[in-house]
């Protein structure tokens, strides 16, 4: 799986050095013919909320066509960064949904699975494995609604990413929010 999404980010972010790509894919190959395997979710929670963060369901809303407003429960991953948690008033959550939400065939599915699709974060633990992640779907809630729903118990805090895993969400949200433009929209920026 990191093997591929090595690849797939070099397709899309070609400025990626080579020497670099290779290492790391060595790397993962080194790690793999020892039998180990990648845990992208630590066994227990880091000490404090912390981006990356995957938290019990909160509510979710969205804007259809008619301008009607849903709403949704779904657990949530914490998007923003770790220092404007502890400096800013406001967190950026985006939906942890359940596989089955997903409307793509099953050639999809199988992309979706190996981390090839921009939208999405899947991760293939067992606890997580029939649930993916929505960047497309980022709300704004209070951290102090938050906070307190955590010191309450109302909201739980369910896991914290590995290195590894922190890695892939970084990879992943870079590639959805950042990747390049293509030419004739650079060409239009251009004065």
């Amino acid at each position: 799986m990191l093997n591929e999404l090595i690849d797939f980010v070099d397709s899309i972010l070609p400025s990626v050095d080579p020497e670099a790509k290779d290492k790391a894919k060595a790397a993962i190959s080194q790690f793999y013919k020892n039998g180990n395997c990648f845990e992208l979710l630590l066994p227990k929670q880091l000490p404090s909320l912390s981006q990356g963060d995957i938290i019990s369901e909160i509510p979710f809303s969205y804007f259809k066509e008619d301008g009607t407003q849903q709403i949704f429960k779904a657990k949530g991953m914490v998007i923003s960064t770790s220092c404007h948690i502890d400096q800013k008033n406001l967190i950026n959550i985006v939906p942890v949904l359940p596989l089955d939400f997903y409307r793509g065939n099953e050639n999809g599915t199988r992309e979706l699975k190996a981390n090839r699709i921009f939208d999405y974060m899947y991760f293939p633990e067992n606890i997580l494995q029939d649930y993916f992640v929505d960047f497309s779907r980022v709300n704004t809630y209070s951290k102090n609604l938050i906070a307190t729903g955590i010191e309450s118990q109302k909201i739980k805090r369910l896991f914290s990413l590995s290195q590894i895993g922190f890695y892939l969400f970084i990879i992943k949200l870079t590639v959805f929010l950042m990747r390049k433009e293509d030419e004739g929209t650079m060409g239009k920026r251009s004065c």
